[in-house]
C-alpha cells in the first residue's frame, strides 16, 4: 500500500513491493480522489528495492504530469534503479536537485503560486519552515491568521493559532486544529482517512470534508449564542457536530 509524507522539498510517496503496475494503478486513484490537494506541487518516490526500467520511471513521470505534478527525485536501494534514474535526469536523493541548463538547481525555479488556484503565499510560508526540521513531518503548527485566497496544505494534521477567513482554504490528510475562528473550507482527511477531525473555538465554515463526505455548516441560532469549541466528527458515513471538550 502506498504512504505519503511532507518533506521539505515537497512530498515522497512511499511504495511498497507490489508489481509496479498496481502501484500506479492506486497511485493514479489517489491523484484522482485528491487532485487539488497534488496540483502543482513536486513529489520524490521512493521505491525501496524495485528494479525500475527507464520505460517504468517514465510512466510515473507522465502520470504525475497529467495532474500538474513534477515528479523530481526517486529514491531507491537498487543500484541498477538509480543509474537509470541519475540517467533522466532526476535526483536520486533528497539532498540533491537535478540541475537544469543553466546550472541551477531545480527548487529555485519552483513557484507556490499554481495557475487557477489561490497562491499559498504567507500560509505556505509557515508550512515549509516548519517541515525543515526533519525529513518527515505528522504535522504543522501555523502561527497566523489564514486570509481569504490562501490555500494551506499538507499530507499530516494542520493546526493553526489564529482565524481562518471565509475564501481561505485548509487541506489536511490528518485533522485540522484551529486555535481561532474557521470560516472558508476544511477538509480533513483527505487521502481518506475517515476517523480525522476537524476542531475548532469557533466553527463556521463554509463548507468542510472528512475523506470523501461534505457537509454545509450554516450556525443555527443555538450554536450562535453558545459559541463554544466544536468538533466535526464523521459518524455513519455523515458528518456531525459535537462539542469539543466531549471527546
Amino acid at each position: 500500500m502506498i504512504s505519503i509524507k511532507g518533506v521539505r522539498n515537497g512530498l515522497v510517496v512511499i511504495c511498497d513491493e507490489e508489481p509496479w503496475h498496481s502501484q500506479l494503478s492506486e497511485l493514479q486513484q489517489k491523484l484522482d480522489s485528491n487532485a487539488r490537494f497534488f496540483r502543482g506541487g513536486r513529489i520524490a518516490l521512493d521505491v525501496k528495492t524495485l528494479d525500475l526500467s527507464p520505460e517504468d520511471i517514465l510512466r510515473a513521470q507522465s502520470l504525475f504530469r497529467q495532474y500538474d505534478v513534477q515528479l523530481w527525485a526517486v529514491l531507491t536501494q537498487n543500484q541498477a534503479t538509480s543509474t537509470r534514474v541519475e540517467m533522466l535526469n532526476m535526483a536520486n536523493s533528497l539532498q540533491t536537485e537535478p540541475e537544469d541548463e543553466s546550472g541551477a538547481s531545480a527548487s529555485s525555479h519552483s513557484s507556490t503560486q499554481t495557475p487557477g488556484e489561490p497562491a499559498m503565499s504567507a500560509a505556505n510560508d509557515e508550512t515549509e519552515a516548519h517541515a525543515a526540521s526533519s525529513v518527515t513531518t505528522e504535522g504543522i503548527l501555523v502561527r497566523k491568521r489564514v486570509r481569504s485566497g490562501q490555500v494551506l496544505k499538507h499530507p499530516g494534521h494542520i493546526a493553526v493559532v489564529g482565524d481562518v477567513n471565509p475564501g481561505a482554504q485548509i487541506i489536511a490528510g490528518g485533522d485540522i486544529i484551529v486555535w481561532g475562528k474557521l470560516q472558508g473550507l476544511a477538509h480533513a482527511g483527505a487521502f481518506g482517512d475517515t476517523s480525522a477531525v476537524i476542531c475548532a473555538l469557533d466553527l463556521k465554515p463554509s463548507l468542510i470534508r472528512i475523506a470523501d463526505a461534505a457537509r454545509s455548516v450554516f450556525p443555527a441560532p443555538q450554536r450562535e449564542r453558545a459559541r463554544r469549541p466544536e468538533m466535526a466528527v464523521l459518524e455513519q458515513e455523515e458528518i456531525t457536530i459535537v462539542p469539543w471538550q466531549d471527546r
